[in-house]
């Protein structure tokens, strides 16, 4: 009983995520007494799927402040500890442990975790940071619109201590990102929260023109961020703000090929004492915006696991894609290609899959060594980028996975949206395959045959398929391709059709 004698409540604010949730609560459960999803809006089943995990559901409401909104979901909470969660988070650690740390700590208001996100796919590069997510709930509560930060109550100072948990995080994946817009709204919010604090007359805005230039850099507008991040004063923002400036400007600057100005924040994140290790890597990639292979190649190897100031960790095989761009601009394809085939394994890449497979995979052998190399993780991934590629370009490596026996379904998705580039026998072949996984609707050759775009033999030779396999409505079709044929075309017709079917040309000759 002792260990369970400090109540603990888990606390999210959500909308619209339910897809990734129950994973969510069914990893919480075990740490905490009670959970309290306060939702701002869901018009998807969020509210039902926390519900059925045992959750009790505040149906509340979103005014662009992320901090407000945390504060309300906290007013429903009853612990001594409040776990912050966010619906995308799974909490990973000892169960135990956890509940006699919390039954002895007496000093510290806040714990923080380590937040551990994938940057694209599920199954990018790895970051980490320490991050203030276990509070007590009669000395803290949240300030700031977005990227909000706990705050004492009375003003007082919040001492913190380590948690021993860690939060793997997905929400900052390509494919969330995307789906999601977050991008979008943390810039409108972003832009917001800065214009009201310069109407309450504060000066202090160096924290506020950083979420502005972070979130204008995650939808792509540089120039913008750029222009965010010259607004803050670097002889007074804290070493934390400048940190994070400094990192997103030196990429937005070679975002918009700015060489110098890249090297004037690199020289900024040095002199806020960045980690070295960190630098040498910027300074790499710096290098290799200017072409200087050679030298960034240099700095690549030379990089070492580290945590930088702020407590963010620094994985030293994330240069692992630099370095393999650094090799093939020297002219070393085979070097490249063995780097990335030792590289893939783990995961941990930002590398494209257009880019391995055009340096991987071309070939029926290559595909077959790629998809050795590829983890179950990224399978999906890279079949979502290679889907609207044309068929020639991807054909190996799709048919190396369905030969392996991975991803099947997913292939053959991919493969249906590639129709109108498949040659005719791939299309047969694939066709087959779909009709035996029971997606007939997607056979490449009823939509060949229904597109005017696609060439006429191609079409007739799909029309003959469809009707040998009893599909009655293709033959209309058939017969108005047919009778577009001109009389030249007609003897290269029959014996294309002849070869496919004896029967359907003598059908065609009788007629």
């Amino acid at each position: 009983m002792g260990a369970r004698s400090v109540y603990v409540s888990g606390c999210y604010i959500v909308k619209d995520e339910e897809d990734v949730l129950a994973a969510s609560l069914e990893a919480l459960a075990p740490f905490v007494d009670e959970i309290v999803v306060y939702d701002t809006g869901s018009t998807d089943r969020t509210r039902e799927v926390a519900r059925e995990h045992g959750a009790r559901v505040v149906e509340g409401y979103w005014d662009d402040d992320f901090g407000a909104a945390r504060n309300r979901a906290l007013e429903h909470c009853a612990g001594t500890w409040v776990v912050s969660v966010d619906a995308d988070e799974v909490v990973r650690g000892d169960v135990r442990a956890w509940r006699r740390a919390l039954q002895r700590e007496n000093r510290a208001d806040v714990l923080e975790v380590a937040v551990a996100s994938d940057t694209w796919g599920g199954a990018g590069r790895l970051t980490e940071a320490r991050v203030p997510r276990v509070l007590r709930r009669a000395h803290c509560r949240w300030a700031g619109a977005l990227h909000e930060r706990l705050v004492g109550r009375r003003g007082q100072v919040l001492h913190r201590a380590d948690s021993g948990l860690v939060f793997e995080h997905s929400g900052y994946t390509l494919l969330r990102v995307v789906d999601r817009d977050k991008g979008t709204r943390n810039l409108r919010v972003a832009e917001a929260e800065l214009e009201a604090a310069r109407a309450r007359g504060e000066h202090d805005l160096a924290f506020l023109h950083v979420n502005v230039g972070r979130s204008a850099a995650m939808v792509g507008d540089h120039r913008k961020a750029l222009d965010a991040f010259a607004a803050i004063d670097r002889e007074t923002a804290p070493l934390d703000t400048g940190l994070l400036a400094a990192q997103t400007a030196v990429s937005c600057a070679l975002a918009v090929g700015d060489l110098d100005l890249a090297a004037e924040w690199l020289t900024a994140m040095r002199t806020w004492g960045e980690d070295d290790q960190v630098c040498r890597a910027f300074e790499a990639r710096v290098a290799m915006a200017g072409k200087r292979y050679a030298e960034a190649e240099r700095l690549l190897r030379s990089v070492r696991d580290s945590r930088n100031r702020i407590g963010i960790r620094f994985d030293a095989e994330s240069c692992t894609d630099d370095l393999v761009r650094c090799v093939l601009e020297q002219g070393r394809r085979e070097e490249a290609a063995q780097l990335v085939l030792e590289h893939l394994p783990n995961g941990r890449t930002n590398l494209q899959a257009p880019f391995v497979v055009g340096l991987l995979a071309t070939d029926a052998e290559g595909a077959a060594r790629t998809v050795a190399a590829l983890p179950p993780s990224l399978e999906k991934p890279f079949v979502g980028q290679l889907q609207r590629l044309p068929a020639d370009f991807t054909d190996a490596f799709f048919e190396a996975l369905w030969a392996a026996g991975r991803a099947r379904a997913a292939v053959l998705l991919a493969v249906g949206e590639q129709w109108a580039s498949l040659a005719f026998p791939r299309a047969l072949e694939w066709s087959l395959r779909m009709r035996e996984a029971g997606l007939a609707e997607r056979c490449p050759l009823r939509r060949i045959l229904a597109s005017p775009e696609c060439d006429r033999l191609t079409r007739i030779l799909s029309g003959v398929v469809l009707a040998e396999v009893g599909e009655a409505d293709a033959l209309p079709v058939l017969e108005g391709v047919l009778a577009e044929v001109e009389d030249a075309e007609v003897d290269t017709v029959l014996a294309a059709v002849r070869e496919l079917s004896p029967s359907f040309a003598d059908s065609l000759v009788a007629a």
